[in-house]
């Protein structure tokens, strides 16, 4: 401030002295310059000497803060394990926090609110940590993550995305590259997540992918396997299963290769994660080849992850582990023991929700709700029919409570499907046209979440169903109007099941379409119709072979008959009668009289019912 005022009365004494002074002593030409250099020289020694001296006074500053930032350190040091002897802990327990234990102590406190599922309360803690005045980048970007984790398991998917971009920012700035590439993995596998779970499949693909590359820089197996798991995922969603498949099978190698290292005695936490993440990994295998073998293989997996995963010490992963040994229960009961399974599954679902409530856990009481209604609905199948798909109702009704489709439209959907199903199985022996009209509505409530461009797999499936409602409906009202229905929404179905990608999905959609063509036969244009049935059936026999789908083969084989049955009333009746009577007889070689007697029992008297057709034929 000084130096401004000096700066001033030379520019006032410059103008006095052009002004007054020099006319009046009469000072001109050279020594009328010499002055003003003098001048000039006097007003540029002022500044360079303010220059000088503020720049001393800046170093002077600089260095008291970096010596005040140590003694607050040193201080801060000292205060936290004063803090933390207050809280009971010892000398010893202290230092075994870490060189920040007041920062380690928050991510304890914090870890342990995630392990009992209070999410609320551990995002509290982890932001200790973003406030806390020493806390490096590293630290920041593991408290963004973890917050962001927190709130994505809040299903809060905005505030997710905002504290993993905060990561990602962070990790851009770190100097050390593996500490940077570790922060990409994370970061970019959690934003991948977020993207996934809001259909957006193209960007979660992207991210995920970023993340693979980092965790194999890094050889991180668990986090490869994990990697490999969502994108082999996405892959079906888009209607990859090559692809799918192909990443599944790299998921379980790795996770294979991981359980050489991960023993339970020495790290029982990354076994029972690694055996976790294998049952995942075959139950979804299960989907496209081997069920049977593919979920037990699941089933052990999770068993063991259970040895680990108890409910008093580890309440979350045990809950998530039970559901997820109860979808693998629940998908082995459709291919055996479909009782014992099914009540495996129910015992697991009920176990899970020990732990899920709708008070603290509503989503994931949501979709435990969910995934039991679906088992009561497949034991439904076999037992107490009635009794069971109440149950499954009642389930599903549940979890719609949380599920609706302004918040979670991809659940919502997903249980919408299964509440039409179980509406369809009760109407098989109560209401049955009311209880189809509400397995259609369901469906129908399902297909405006599951489009055939935003959910293809989803979408034919959906259809199918609904395809099978609308043919139950025809059964008791509008045959033939419900059964062109059917045949529209199988036909819809069979756009996204081709026998190249989805071949066990297109041959039941083809056995499906059959059915109702033979149905249609009996109303309206029966050669025709029939004809179509036939094509169908046989389109389904390209998959559904003796050796490796005997069961449906047989099945299918007994409606190819029927409907060379019906046409031998209206067209070639000798020739169409010998073909029916030799696809019964192929449905017999599997439905044998000791082990399927009902079954046996209805195909020998179809095919009397077509040896005397073809008698009163010859004998004309």
């Amino acid at each position: 401030m000084i130096v401004f005022y000096l700066n001033i009365l030379v520019v006032i004494l410059v103008l006095i002295l052009e002004l007054k002074v020099f006319p009046k002593l009469g000072i001109k030409g050279k020594r009328k310059n010499i002055i003003r250099f003098i001048i000039v020289i006097l007003i540029t020694g002022i500044n360079v000497y303010n220059i000088i001296e503020n720049r001393y006074k800046e170093e002077k500053i600089t260095q008291k803060n970096i010596e005040l930032e140590q003694k607050y350190y040193d201080l801060n040091q000292e205060a936290q394990k004063t803090r933390l002897m207050g809280r009971g802990l010892t000398d010893s327990q202290i230092e075994n926090l870490g060189e920040n234990p007041l920062l380690k102590l928050d991510y304890n406190e914090g870890q342990e609110h995630e392990r009992t599922g209070n999410f609320k309360e551990a995002i509290q803690s982890y932001e200790k940590i973003l406030k806390f005045r020493p806390s490096s980048d590293v630290n920041k970007v593991s408290a963004y993550v973890l917050v962001g984790k927190c709130y994505f398991d809040l299903y809060e998917l905005e505030k997710a995305m905002q504290n993993f971009q905060k990561a990602l920012e962070l990790v851009k700035k770190l100097k050390d590259e593996k500490d940077k590439s570790n922060g990409k993995m994370i970061t970019f596998h959690n934003i991948g997540s977020v993207y996934k779970e809001l259909a957006l499949w193209k960007d979660a693909q992207k991210y995920l992918e970023y993340s693979l590359e980092e965790s194999v820089k890094l050889d991180d197996d668990l986090q490869k396997a994990n990697t490999l798991l969502n994108i082999s995922n996405i892959y079906f969603q888009l209607n990859k299963p090559k692809m799918a498949i192909e990443k599944l099978f790299q998921s379980i190698q790795t996770l294979q290769e991981s359980l050489k290292v991960y023993n339970p005695e020495d790290f029982p936490i990354n076994y029972a994660m690694t055996q976790n993440n294998l049952g995942i990994a075959y139950r979804a295998l299960a989907d496209v080849e081997d069920k049977a073998e593919n979920c037990n293989k699941a089933i052990q997996a999770y068993q063991e992850s259970l040895k680990v995963y108890n409910p008093e010490d580890f309440p979350m992963n045990y809950a998530i582990t039970q559901n997820n040994l109860g979808a693998a229960y629940g998908t082995l009961a459709g291919v055996e023991d479909k009782v014992g399974n099914c009540e495996k599954a129910i015992q697991a679902y009920q176990e899970s929700l020990k732990v899920y409530t709708p008070e603290d856990f509503p989503m994931d009481y949501a979709m435990t709700q969910n995934n039991l209604g679906a088992a009561y609905g497949t034991l439904a199948e076999v037992e107490d029919k009635v009794g069971n798909c109440n149950k499954a109702i009642q389930a599903f009704q549940e979890a719609l409570k949380v599920r609706t489709i302004d918040y979670f439209p991809i659940q919502y959907a997903a249980t919408q499907n299964n509440l039409g199903a179980a509406y369809g199985i009760l109407a098989e022996v109560e209401d049955k046209a009311e209880n189809c009209e509400k397995a259609i509505q369901a469906y129908q409530d399902a297909l405006k979440v599951r489009t055939l461009k935003d959910f293809p797999m989803d979408y034919a499936m959906t259809q199918n169903n609904l395809g099978i409602a609308y043919r139950a409906l025809a059964d008791v009202e509008d045959k033939a109007e419900n059964c062109n229905k059917a045949i529209q929404v199988y036909q819809e179905a069979l756009k996204v099941r081709t026998i190249d990608y989805f071949p066990i999905q297109y041959a039941a959609t083809q056995n499906n379409l059959g059915i109702a063509y033979r149905a249609l036969a009996d109303v309206e244009d029966k050669a025709e119709n029939c004809n179509k049935a036939i094509q169908v059936y046989q389109e389904a026999l390209k998959v559904y072979n003796p050796e490796d789908f005997s069961m449906d083969y047989a099945m299918t084989q007994n409606n190819l008959g029927a409907a060379y049955g019906t046409l031998a009333g209206v067209e070639d009746k000798a020739g169409n009668c010998e073909k029916a009577i030799q696809a019964f007889q192929e449905a017999l070689s599997v439905y044998n009289k000791e082990e399927f007697s009902e079954v046996y029992r209805i195909i020998e008297e179809n095919i009397k019912n077509v040896n005397e057709l073809l008698k009163k034929h010859i004998l004309r």
